[in-house]
């Protein structure tokens, strides 16, 4: 296919994709006559705009920087959404796909400037760990809570705290176990409440961090 935008003649071959921003005027030819076409997909341009808010923190319409992708695993992504697209199945699980697919193109596209510009999102997603403290989080679910993949999780931690998203939980339980231990609860009671799994858990964290055990520093209170 020969793809015309603006003045500009872009040949877009077999298992390619192309970004068209929103308001460009364009339009497609056939190169070859044994081509069978394209699949096109039209994305509502502000749901776009929430989901790049979502991911980077950006007030205006972040343009796509390039038109070609020549990646085969996003044209096989692709394909796959316009498949599952077409079935009749669950609106959620449709859903779901275009948000992944969207966001995985956006964050493997966009420049490094960009993509770090995370400071809303970055307290957006420590707000969130830290009003879910006592559960046992995973990068999954943190990511998907964001529309993020857990690659860019660990990278905007290591760029705002210097420590990974594990790290940054693992002190927050351990502090608010010594918060718990100071009004006398039972340590098997505070190693629950503080999201460990049992009171060794907590007792092998909480002696590597503060070098002394809980039941030292419970007692050293009471």
């Amino acid at each position: 296919m020969t793809l015309h935008i603006k003045e500009n003649d872009i040949i877009l071959n077999e298992k390619t994709l192309a970004l068209i921003n929103p308001y460009q005027i364009h339009s497609a030819s056939k190169k070859d006559e044994n081509s069978e076409g394209l699949y096109a997909l039209y994305v509502d341009k502000e749901w776009v705009q929430k989901l790049q808010y979502e991911l980077f923190c950006s007030e205006e319409y972040l343009l796509f920087p390039k038109v070609l992708i020549e990646k085969i695993s996003a044209y096989t992504d692709f394909m796959k959404l316009c498949k599952n697209l077409l079935e009749d199945d669950f609106s959620i699980k449709k859903e779901e796909e275009i948000v992944e697919f969207i966001s995985t193109l956006m964050l493997e596209n966009y420049d490094e400037k960009s993509l770090f510009t995370t400071s809303i999102l970055f307290c957006d997603i420590k707000l969130y760990i830290d009003e879910n403290i006592g559960l046992n989080l995973s990068l999954e679910e943190i990511s998907n809570q964001f529309l993020i993949t857990p690659f860019h999780l660990i990278r905007i931690f290591k760029k705002e705290l210097q420590l990974t998203p594990y790290q940054y939980i693992l002190n927050q339980k351990v502090n608010l176990a010594k918060e718990l231990l100071l009004q006398n609860i039972s340590i098997s009671e505070v190693a629950i409440s503080a999201g460990f799994n049992d009171q060794s858990h907590l007792y092998k964290y909480f002696k590597q961090i503060f070098s002394y055990s809980p039941k030292e520093y419970q007692d050293s209170f009471i």
